[in-house]
């Protein structure tokens, strides 16, 4: 029984040592795609953790996520200009770590797909509020006036609607990569499932009436995008200003109007090119 505990304990920190690693090397290679308001980057990456959330389970998952944010940021965006130290630590890393729990956790209360829909909104959306305003509370309070942190000495309305700005777009971009390539990866994985487990029942993501639930998953990107494209016509305190000093606010009107149109198209498509499965559960693993 003790070695069957230490080999589990033993595998659950490989589990996470390789999500960490995996992740911060995805978002090292994707750190050259910066937010409009070149703090932080756009961030695809989110995948591995979420994946690892689902089929290794919720902590592995979140401090894997919480390291390798750490990790990448270090040897990526601060090198870059984009990131620092404070903000690596004090926003990225627990902003992983507690959203990328959340979705295990509610993923596993649930076991299903509309768990796995539920537990992504609410992980990404709680994980990127805490991210989001961790750089402006520590802009404005903790870090000196610099080219990167222009929050020091900013009033609350422009600092908040940065914050939105950057919840937003790090939300809107992130959601759909996660509900769409995460199943895919479950279930290309599946032949494996032993060895990833780590005594759970590996996850089964088919859904019957899954055109209902993309059609609903694919709406929240869609709008989250939209809404924050409309900010920035409408020049939001805070995102307007600032989007349109770097580059331009049409410049990135575009892109998240390209974004929205894509997940849409993706999202009408899944469900024919990727009908649902009846796989058989695959038995918790021996350990």
């Amino acid at each position: 029984m003790l070695r069957n505990s230490t080999n589990s304990r033993a595998k659950l920190i490989a589990s996470a040592a390789i999500c960490a690693a995996l992740y911060a090397i995805v978002n090292a290679a994707t750190a050259f795609i910066r937010t409009p308001w070149g703090v932080g980057e756009f961030r695809p990456g989110v995948v591995i953790p979420a994946f690892f959330a689902i089929t290794v389970g919720p902590l592995p998952a979140a401090v894997g996520a919480g390291i390798g944010s750490f990790v990448g940021d270090m040897i990526s965006l601060v090198p870059a200009g984009q990131s620092n130290f404070l903000w690596s630590i004090g926003a990225g890393l627990p902003g992983n770590f507690v959203g990328f729990f959340l979705l295990g956790y509610l993923y596993e209360k649930m076991k299903s797909w509309k768990g796995f829909v539920f537990g992504t909104t609410v992980g990404l959306f709680v994980g990127n509020l805490i991210a989001a305003f961790g750089v402006v509370l520590l802009g404005m309070f903790f870090l000196p006036p610099s080219s990167l942190n222009s929050f020091n000495g900013m009033n609350i309305d422009l600092a908040s609607g940065i914050g939105i700005g950057l919840l937003l777009f790090w939300f809107g971009t992130m959601f759909p990569f996660v509900i769409i390539l995460v199943p895919p990866m479950v279930r290309l994985l599946r032949p494996y499932a032993s060895s990833l487990s780590i005594g759970r029942e590996y996850p089964d993501l088919s859904q019957g009436n899954r055109k209902l639930i993309w059609g609903w998953s694919i709406a929240v990107s869609a709008l989250v995008l939209a809404a924050l494209a409309v900010a920035i016509l409408s020049g939001v305190a805070g995102i307007k200003d600032i989007v349109s000093s770097d580059g331009g606010s049409l410049f990135w009107i575009a892109i998240f109007i390209i974004s929205a149109v894509s997940v849409l198209i993706v999202g009408a498509f899944i469900p024919q090119i990727s009908p649902p499965r009846k796989d058989e559960k695959i038995p918790a693993a021996k350990t």
